[in-house]
């Protein structure tokens, strides 16, 4: 993970800036009533990479690999997606599974224990990052 982050690094210059939420994922949508879906949890937003805010995807993939899959679809409008976004994701995943693992030690052993299988089931969908495509991506068929 950590030589994935290094030999890809590169890829964060030059990067569009926009105002992000900073933790989407299924986790923070909601279904109302009257089934309109909206979106909690504001409290981290900030400016960064657009393609930054699929670092939580994870939690959408552990739950329905098609789900996360339509995320992607979604926003390339259903045209083909560049190489260039997987790895980008992929380099923004592996820096998240580093980071929850820290940001989980307040919370107990229990939670760290679930960051760090967290980040075993994304070396396994990456192959230990030998590809930047994970395992569970769904492409777009005709």
């Amino acid at each position: 993970m950590i030589q994935y982050m290094e030999d890809y690094r590169y890829l964060l210059k030059s990067r569009p800036r926009t105002f992000q939420h900073g933790d989407y994922h299924v986790g923070n949508l909601v279904v109302s009533s009257v089934g309109q879906l909206g979106v909690i949890d504001f409290n981290r937003g900030d400016y960064g990479d657009p393609w930054e805010e699929f670092n939580r995807i994870t939690w959408d993939a552990g739950l329905s690999p098609s789900f996360a899959s339509g995320r992607i679809h979604g926003y390339f409008n259903g045209e083909e997606v560049p190489e260039s976004f997987f790895r980008l994701m992929a380099l923004y995943i592996a820096s998240n599974q580093i980071s929850s693992i820290h940001w989980a030690i307040p919370f107990g052993d229990q939670e760290v224990q679930g960051m760090l299988e967290r980040a075993r089931e994304v070396l396994g969908w990456y192959d230990g990052f030998r590809s930047c495509i994970p395992n569970w991506y769904q492409p777009v068929t005709d």
